[in-house]
This record gives structure tokens, sequence and C-alpha cells, in this order.
């Protein structure tokens, strides 16, 4: 196909968005040159959008100062860190309190309003992306090239949080006005598109499999998959429901800044820039620098500016001497965390792994390679793909590419998903005392029998999983005649996180994941079925089935009924 061809038409702006915990990047690409993603790289400084900070990502953190929302590198240094707020994203799932003591109570206490402080940052995204946009491409071209929006959101994330980031990206500021279409995807799926993109064709084959290992600021999000066909496109499988947990290097800079001001926060002159200027020190040069073959005894400089020299406590002319086991003592319980999670992944999968590929932020970190090689032994490569730290921005656009451009045969595509965990409604059935036991049973008039809830599941853990099949539960909804015309169907959607099988029933582990409602009232009366029940009551019977779409990361649902799919379906997660 011709790209640069399209017509008007057809074309789009695809742009991905990697929302992070301690950074996050933007990149786009055009319809007509595909192969051409562009990453931001030139972030604001000031109030003044033209001047800007040269990084691939811009730190996810906000202050408001007035009237004004100060934003990533545009906070200045000086600024009070009781005004910056940071790790809002964690906010989103309810994970600031796995941050844990005064640290947890300053962030919880700093965000507030999660949801607020998450739109004011994606408005700020949104702004600068559009004025990059503009720059590049002209005023007239971004004007009429409709935007399509791809975020990324962590993989072990509730849908609630997931939900929550999606409608924050709609009340945004700029993106919102431009009605863009927003698709959410999994970062460790937009990773693997990236990173398995990236590998020798040549040495590629049929049924190879790799673990995706995205590891983040705050989150480490597991797949794996094999490779399913070759050409005309690198197709790809989920082998095993993904993994996950908060262990991101946002952990080992909490633990950095908890050893600090233990060793010196009882000392004349620590204070909040003392710990400012340490903490990006650290975070950008120490933490990615430090390698395995770093001696116990050998330091690294801080700097401490303003604190007096101290031979005991290792500060001298303004540096604090910090010491390789110092900093192997303060990565080590995140570091063994990961370690397990990528083990227990690779038993998990129960097929032989070729390769981890490490991506993300965390997963660019020479010492977590290291230890991963050291522990995995060497039948399992352990490969660190070149700009890991961007991996998930540019697999967002990819993923937009895709879905735009299914043609497009040079895009690695995700085939079959693995279910990571069950999905499914509650309804009624007749009564067995064979299977339902002792589960509650009712009367029911309609049909002159006791009858039970028990689940129907629509997917169970583990169950294959494709875009291009949906799944359907058919079930009869009915309704007294006496009690009038029926106007909403509703149903609501519980899931069961554990790795037990499907049970019958529900029961304290199966939670209430939404409530799905489907708005009927503008269908005649004279299409409900109706029909006369055992105790001579009339009742409306209305055959129907619910499809859901499980894509990367949400679900779409559709009533079908009367041979009509109804796509206004309201999903509240709750």
């Amino acid at each position: 196909m011709d790209f640069d061809k399209l017509s008007i038409l057809e074309r789009k702006i695809i742009v991905g968005i990697d929302f992070g915990t301690t950074y996050s990047g933007v990149a786009w690409a055009e319809t007509q040159r595909p192969d051409r993603r562009v990453a931001i790289t030139s972030w604001p400084i000031s109030k003044t959008i033209r001047e800007g900070e040269s990084s691939d990502k811009v730190p996810s953190k906000l202050r408001y100062s007035g009237k004004d929302v100060e934003w990533g590198f545009s906070i200045p240094v000086t600024a009070p860190t009781e005004e910056v707020i940071e790790w809002f994203k964690l906010g989103l799932d309810g994970c600031l309190d796995s941050i844990g003591g005064e640290l947890g109570k300053k962030a919880s206490a700093n965000i507030g309003d999660v949801d607020k402080v998450i739109t004011d940052y994606i408005s700020a995204l949104g702004d600068h992306l559009m004025y990059t946009l503009r720059e590049k491409l002209g005023e007239g071209v971004v004007k009429n090239t409709p935007l399509e929006l791809v975020v990324t959101v962590p993989a072990i994330w509730s849908e609630q949080a997931k939900e929550r980031t999606k409608q924050a990206c709609q009340r945004a500021r700029g993106l919102s006005l431009t009605k863009s279409t927003i698709h959410l995807v999994s970062e460790p799926e937009a990773a693997a598109m990236y990173a398995l993109q990236g590998l020798d064709p040549h040495n590629l084959l049929i049924g190879d499999s790799f673990v995706i290992c995205d590891a983040g600021g705050g989150t480490v999000d597991l797949i794996t998959y094999t490779i399913v066909n070759l050409k005309p496109a690198l197709e790809v499988r989920e082998t095993a429901p993904g993994t996950g947990a908060l262990c991101g290097s946002t952990y080992i800079n909490m633990r950095f800044r908890n050893f600090l001001k233990r060793k010196l926060g009882g000392e004349e002159g620590f204070d909040d820039e003392v710990l400012a200027e340490a903490m990006e020190k650290f975070e950008k040069t120490i933490k990615r620098q430090y390698t395995l073959g770093a001696s116990p005894d050998d330091t690294f400089p801080i700097p401490v500016g303003g604190m007096a020299n101290n031979s005991e406590l290792g500060i001298n002319r303004g540096r604090f001497a910090l010491r390789g086991r110092d900093i192997r003592e303060i990565f080590e319980p995140v570091i063994r965390e990961v370690i397990q999670l990528v083990m227990d992944q690779i038993r998990t999968s129960k097929v032989p792994i070729r390769a981890v590929l490490l991506v993300g932020g965390f997963g660019s970190s020479n010492y977590l390679k290291e230890r991963l090689r050291n522990a995995i032994g060497n039948n399992i490569h352990i490969m660190q793909p070149p700009n890991a730290w961007l991996a998930v921005v540019h697999g967002a656009v990819m993923k937009g590419l895709a879905l735009s451009m299914p043609e497009n045969n040079k895009l690695v595509r995700v085939g079959k998903r693995k279910g990571r965990k069950h999905y499914g409604t509650e309804w009624r059935t007749q009564y067995d005392p064979l299977l339902h036991g002792n589960i509650k049973k009712h009367w029911c008039g309609l049909d002159g029998c006791y009858k039970v809830y028990t689940m129907e599941w629509f997917i169970k853990r583990g169950d294959d999983i494709s875009e291009n099949e949906p799944f359907f539960t058919s079930f009869v909804w009915t309704g007294s005649v006496s009690q009038g015309k029926i106007r909403k169907i509703k149903m609501d959607i519980y899931t069961d996180r554990t790795a037990r099988d499907a049970p019958i029933a529900r029961d304290g582990d199966v939670s209430l994941l939404c409530h799905v409602e489907a708005d009927i009232s503008h269908i005649p009366e004279s299409q409900f079925a109706r029909r006369k029940g055992v105790d001579g009551q009339l009742y409306y019977e209305l055959s129907c089935k619910i499809e859901a779409v499980y894509l990367s990361a949400s679900t779409q649902y559709t009533l079908l009924f009367n041979g009509q799919r109804y796509n206004s379906v309201t999903t509240e997660y709750v």
C-alpha cells in the first residue's frame, strides 16, 4: 500500500501517551508515514513554552503556584518539597498506601483530589503535545487531521483505575477539544510491540517464546509471548496470564530517601533543598550507573551543599560519600521481588523461554540485568532493547497504527491474549440439589419452580481471548407487566482474581466489577414478548445477548435484542 497516497479523509495522527509514576513520555506518527515515529524530547522549563529542556521524558510532577500550574521541568528546583506533588499515578489504583510511613502520608496529603491532579497534569501534557504538533506539521494539518490517542496503563491495574485514566484524558484541556478517539493499551503489550519488532527477523523461529518484563517507576508487569507467524507480519500470542506487582524503581528512590533521612536527618544544614538535590543525583546518575561489579567499599558522591564536614558520616566539601554496600542494601528488596516475578512467570508459562526482554526505565538498569542473569542462568538470554525507556510510548504509537492500518504488515500483531481472571455475571437458574447443594433458593412465580443465583462466566482465567472474537452471554430478562414497561436492562459484572477454578456461585472472593446498563425505553412495547406465569400473572420475557469484547486494557459491551445491536450500553465501574 502506498501510504503517501492516502486520501485526506484516511489520514490520522496517532499519539501515544505513556503516563508514568515518575516520568511520562509522548510520541506520535502520521498514518501516511507509519515508519516515522517521533518522540517529544523538548519540554517547557518556564511559563514561555518555547524555552525547553531536552529529555526523552518529562517528570510526572505538579505544583500549584497561585493560579498557575507548574509541571515537569517547569517546577523550579528551589520549590519547597511540600508543594511538589508526585507519585500521583499510584493514587488511581489506591496504591499510595504501598509507599508506607511518613512519606506515604505526605504523598496522600499533597495529592488530595487524585482525579483533578491527574487531569491537570495530562492537560499540561496535551497542551504541549498540541503546541509541538502545530510547530512540526503546521496549524492547518493539525486542525484538519483527526487525532487518535493510545494511552498506556499497567496491566495489573484494576478496571476502575484504567477507566479513571481514560476519563482524565477525556477531561484534559487540549485533548478534549480535539474530540480524539482514546484507546487504552496495557504497558507490557505496548512494550512488547516495540521490543519484538526490534529483534533480528532472521534469527526468529515460530514457537520461540519471550518474557517481556516492563519495569517502570511504579509497577513491574510481565507477559510471555510466543511467535505464531513470521509472515506477512510478526504475530504473537500470550502464553500465560500476565503477572506483576508494585516494585518499580520509585520504591528504590523511597528507600534511598529514607536511608538519607536516617543517616543525615539530625545533622545541621540538612533540609528539604539538600534532600531534593541528593534525590536528583541518585535518580539521574547513581541509580542508573550502579552495577554488580561495584565494590562494597566504592563511594559515590552525593551533593549535600551547606552541611559541615564530618568524616565519621562521610561528608567532605559538600559531598556525602554513599558506599556501594549501602546502595546494594537500598536496591536488594526491590530487586529480589522483580527476580521472583520473572522466575514465577517463566514457570507459569510452561514453555521453553528463549529470552527475557527488559524494558522500561527500571528495565534499563545494568544492576537489574546482571542480577537477573545470575538468577536465571545462561540458558535464557537477558536482553535490553535500545531505547528501553521509550519502549512503552513507541509501542503505544505502533498499537494505534495497527488499529488504524490493519493492512500494514510491518507491525507486530498480538493475536491471542490470556484471561488474567474470571469475568462473568449472575443469573437465575432452576435449582438442582445435586449441583447447587446449600445455595440459597427462592420460588419463581413465572416458571413455578425453585431457582438459585449462579455465576455465568464470560471468560475464565487462562482462556484465549481475541479482540476479533467477542464473547456472548444469552439470557432472558423478565418483568411483571403489571409493574409497567421495561425501560432498562441492567447487569452486574463480577470478577474473581484468585487462581482457583471458576466457582459455581458467587462468594466472598467474587467481587463486583461494574454495573452495565442498556436503555431500551425507545423500543416499542409491541416488540416485547409476553408469557403467562404459573402464578397466573403476565410477564414480559425478553430474549437478549450481551456481547463482550476484551481489548488490551478495556472492555466493550453491546446489547443484542431482536436482531438489533444497541451500542448505547453504559458501564459504571465500582
